[in-house]
């Protein structure tokens, strides 16, 4: 069966930075879903030490893969990806909720960020 690709959305809007997330299910496990994070920054200046960290509720389990980068380019010339993947035990009784932690330097400045992303399309 072929994996099921749901449209990116939006997760995070915050000082210029942006993290779209773009899922898709392997049809053989429902209950799993991989997400490609894309970060872009329309800060003139480059994001660097970048680290995403993401937090699930007890009833997930998380398995997440290095970034393509740890500094994402300023003025939106370019984008960091990092994949993960979420097991939901209790899939179709409770939705996908992730915290996640963003931390990263701009111009000397150390920024670290908090919040969660609960706003996945139906069917994850």
């Amino acid at each position: 069966d072929e994996p099921r690709s749901f449209p990116p959305f939006q997760a995070w809007n915050k000082n210029g930075l942006q993290i779209e997330f773009a899922c898709t299910k392997d049809a053989s496990n429902p209950s799993v879903t991989a997400i490609e994070a894309s970060f872009t920054s329309a800060q003139p200046t480059p994001l660097t030490g970048f680290n995403f960290q993401v937090a699930v509720p007890k009833y997930m389990k998380l398995q997440m893969s290095p970034a393509s980068s740890s500094t994402v380019p300023p003025s939106n010339s370019g984008k960091v990806t990092q994949t993960f993947k979420v097991a939901n035990s209790m899939h179709g009784q409770k939705p996908v909720l992730l915290r996640i932690k963003i931390d990263y330097s701009a111009g000397g400045q150390a920024v670290s960020e908090q919040g969660q992303v609960d706003n996945f399309p139906p069917g994850i």
